[in-house]
């Protein structure tokens, strides 16, 4: 069994053709990397923290992140921490492959968070990850599922997997021919299975993710459908496993999809596309 991997510490390594990481060259590339070190798990981080899990020298990190800070985009607490700082939410609030989605997916997102008083969240496609984009959590439900800009492997994600089964088929065979990775033990890693469940999503329209994540939870995951049938946008439910009743939460999403596809069909916006 693969060893079981931590969602949190997830970020983009530059390979080379031999496997061996590379460590970035340019001040941008070590300032991204700097920038993605913080997660759910990681939200304030000392300069030697960010050193660690970016595995940039010290004095490099010292100077860059001196440099983020007086800019904005980090901040520095009393204690010396350091966490993401509001310019990057002003930047990131005008990326046009989310915002429009976002506005047209809120309503009917807030519609089925108080009709089923469960979480609710949409993502989009990026190459081969989904990113989520905008999450409602109801009072008293669990929060303990992916923040707004959290990133997962196509395979491991309700959503993920709603959107992997519409993609083209060389995506779906580039996300099959990898190694996958596993969070848990219900972790689906056999791409023979793989590629049955994907052609079952196709037939329902329907994704459900059981405890591929959090043992505890389960997601029930819709395609959000572009006029021209692609699909680069999903909405989902996250449901705690033993609530065993989900089809009809899978026939609430669907109707909330196709509102949303034909909200952003008649207000000209666009469907975010793969970076």
């Amino acid at each position: 069994m693969r060893q079981v991997a931590d969602p949190a510490v997830h970020h983009r390594a530059v390979q080379h053709p031999g496997g061996q990481e590379l460590v970035p060259r340019s001040v941008v590339e070590r300032a991204l990397r700097i920038l993605g070190s913080f997660d759910t798990r990681h939200a304030q981080q000392t300069i030697s923290a960010i050193s660690r899990r970016t595995h940039l020298p010290l004095t490099t990190c010292h100077r860059i992140v001196a440099e983020l800070t007086d800019s904005g985009a980090l901040e520095r607490k009393v204690n010396g921490e350091y966490h993401v700082g509001l310019r990057l939410w002003e930047i990131a609030a005008h990326a046009p492959r989310s915002v429009g989605l976002q506005r047209v997916a809120l309503p009917f997102m807030q519609d089925l968070s108080e009709t089923t008083h469960l979480p609710v969240h949409l993502s989009i496609r990026e190459q081969e990850e989904a990113v989520f984009v905008e999450r409602l959590v109801p009072v008293g439900a669990p929060d303990e599922r992916p923040r707004i800009g959290a990133r997962y492997p196509l395979h491991v994600t309700a959503v993920g997997m709603a959107m992997l089964a519409f993609a083209p088929a060389e995506v779906q065979e580039s996300v099959l021919a990898k190694p996958l990775q596993r969070f848990t033990p219900y972790t689906e890693t056999t791409p023979d299975r793989l590629r049955q469940l994907l052609a079952q999503v196709r037939h329902e329209g329907l994704a459900i993710g059981d405890r591929q994540i959090n043992v505890r939870y389960t997601a029930v995951a819709v395609p959000i459908f572009a006029p021209d049938g692609s699909a680069h946008a999903a909405l989902s439910l996250i449901v705690p496993h033993e609530q065993s009743d989900r089809k009809p939460l899978g026939y609430m999403l669907q109707a909330s999809a196709k509102g949303i596809s034909r909200g952003l069909r008649n207000g000209g916006h666009l469907m975010p596309v793969p970076g």
